[in-house]
């Protein structure tokens, strides 16, 4: 950002909206490339490969990593040279240059795609904060799992993920997403032990298959979920039952 001699003058702090500073802010572009594409002051070697898909940079933006501690905790999604959303993986914040449920449903059907024309941008922290003045926020694992969840296809599940993928969870994902969703907390209690396809997972969970590949896509693109080698465990009697009869005791009590 250019030097300018009014804010020095009347001492407003970085961070605070002079009149002067707002003026020009609010007259730039919301989507400005010079100013999202200007190189953070970071190695490049700590960044995601702009070479992988945009569920791989994702994935590797959301683990924390801590082989990358230098990694940007912000990025940019971007489309067709336009930024859709902007992403904080420390503080688990998601902002949308559009109105959040356009912009979602973009990023839905563009992730439904084989090849999704999305890649991630790392964004200096300053940036970010001055972004965040005049947006709101959602909550980013949440709203990356309900995109993940609608952009399910009756053929095939997510790119890079194959039908024949087996997966398993790293840990519990955030409760809000669990909510209401007594299937997912089943396959969650299956798969933070093992991992298991999606055939498996609705033979042991006698679960439709479609619910089964939403739920793969949600967990993997989130990153709460990692594939795994190996042979699908064996079908037998679902193992959660009590996990669920607790599930629906503990939702009961707070519902009253």
């Amino acid at each position: 950002m250019a030097w300018n001699p009014e804010r020095r003058l009347h001492g407003a702090p970085r961070s605070f909206t002079a009149p002067s500073p707002m003026v020009r802010f609010r007259r730039s572009s919301f989507e400005d490339p010079s100013e999202l594409f200007a190189p953070p002051p970071m190695a490049p070697a700590t960044l995601p490969s702009a070479a992988l898909p945009f569920v791989q940079q994702l994935r590797i933006h959301l683990a924390g990593d801590t082989a990358m501690p230098r990694r940007s905790a912000y990025a940019a999604g971007i489309h067709d040279d336009a930024t859709v959303c902007w992403l904080d993986a420390k503080n688990d914040r998601m902002m949308t240059t559009a109105p959040a449920p356009i912009a979602l449903t973009l990023l839905q059907k563009l992730l439904a795609e084989e090849h999704p024309a999305l890649s991630l941008a790392p964004v200096p922290q300053e940036l970010f904060e001055q972004r965040a003045i005049v947006s709101s926020n959602l909550p980013l694992r949440p709203s990356l799992w309900n995109i993940g969840l609608a952009a399910t296809r009756l053929d095939r599940l997510m790119p890079p993920l194959q039908m024949d993928a087996k997966l398993r969870l790293r840990r519990w994902p955030d409760f809000r997403i669990l909510a209401h969703r007594p299937d997912h907390f089943r396959l969650c209690a299956l798969l933070i032990k093992q991992g298991a396809s999606v055939q498996a997972c609705c033979e042991i969970l006698d679960m439709p298959q479609r619910a089964v590949q939403s739920f793969f896509n949600a967990a993997f693109l989130t990153a709460y979920a990692f594939p795994v080698m190996g042979e699908d465990a064996p079908v037998r009697p679902s193992p959660t039952d009590g996990l669920v009869n607790l599930w629906r005791q503990l939702r009961i009590r707070w519902s009253a």
